[in-house]
């Protein structure tokens, strides 16, 4: 065990508090670098300020005529990263818009990031505390995030600015149409930092771009560009970054002159056929991590994971 394992069972949270601090740096640093277009703050006040109809800490929700737009805008995490409290809030939104009005929801982000998946420091932080219980918990909010996915009845439309990573790439298969930026990127790297497949991507990722690609993007963590991941069919379409939003809106506004009963017959002839499979594969895929989170052995791939990462900075 290396003297960085050895020095954090000897202080407990308090040398795991400054490596933390180490990594949530490098991780920014990690994001910049691959930012296409600088981040505006003032985006994120101008889009918080317009919206009236709903308002949450770390996602923004717009009522629009004939669908909900849920927009990614994290403030307890960096890059739009999933923690318990930002996947209630989406889970929120989409129980609303499933009881409204809303046609469809179209999911986006704030920002030049989409997500950046599951917000690593804050189970980090967690598990030195009680592993066996936050592991628990940690794979419970994931197993209730996902299937509000799956079980959801109206169409979920993706619009992807910016790299999508882990969960944030995963759960793109249970929507129904992913857009995406030419910029945009997608990246699974489960085993890099000691975790197994997500948002049931050991049963969509096959089925979507045939086994050998699934395995190299869930085992080795490949990056696929937003030109190759439309090649693979986890990608509907890659838009032009200058006219992204407006191609997207375009369409949008399209799809919402169908009848709302249309759009849910048709989701449910196509999707139901796969309903208790994905919700079988959600249970052993969360049954898998709470066992990897709450072991000996999985604790000291993730630190070493976090050792690399501040050694590389």
């Amino acid at each position: 065990t290396s003297t960085f394992i050895e020095a954090l069972a000897a202080n407990g949270t308090t040398n795991i508090q400054t490596s933390v601090t180490g990594v949530t740096a490098s991780k920014r640093r990690f994001i910049d670098d691959r930012r296409d277009q600088p981040f505006d703050k003032r985006l994120r006040f101008s889009v918080r300020q317009t919206e009236s109809a709903y308002r949450y800490r770390d996602i923004v929700v717009r009522k629009q005529d004939g669908f909900t737009h849920v927009l990614l805008s994290t403030k307890s995490s960096d890059n739009n990263s999933l923690n318990p409290e930002v996947m209630k809030e989406v889970q929120s939104a989409l129980n609303t818009a499933a009881a409204d009005d809303s046609k469809l929801v179209l999911l986006s982000a704030v920002g030049s990031v989409f997500c950046c998946g599951l917000d690593f420091i804050y189970f980090i932080r967690r598990l030195t505390d009680d592993r066996k219980r936050e592991s628990t918990k940690m794979a419970e909010a994931i197993r209730n995030f996902v299937n509000t996915f799956i079980q959801f009845k109206k169409p979920i439309i993706v619009a992807v600015n910016g790299p999508a990573i882990g969960l944030g790439a995963s759960i793109l298969s249970l929507c129904d149409v992913v857009w995406a930026n030419e910029k945009a990127w997608f990246q699974t790297p489960y085993t890099t930092f000691g975790q197994s497949p997500d948002g049931c991507s050991s049963l969509t990722f096959p089925r979507i771009m045939g086994l050998a690609s699934a395995n190299e993007m869930l085992f080795s963590g490949r990056k696929l560009t937003a030109q190759e991941a439309c090649a693979k069919g986890l990608v509907s379409q890659v838009f032009w970054p200058g006219t992204f939003t407006q191609e997207v809106m375009v369409r949008i506004k399209e799809l919402v002159t169908c009848n709302s009963v249309v759009l849910e017959e048709s989701k449910a002839l196509v999707r139901n056929i796969m309903k208790v499979d994905l919700e079988q594969a959600n249970d052993k895929e969360c049954e898998a991590l709470k066992k990897i989170w709450g072991s000996a052995q999985g604790m000291d791939s993730m630190l070493k994971y976090l050792q690399r990462k501040i050694d590389e900075f």
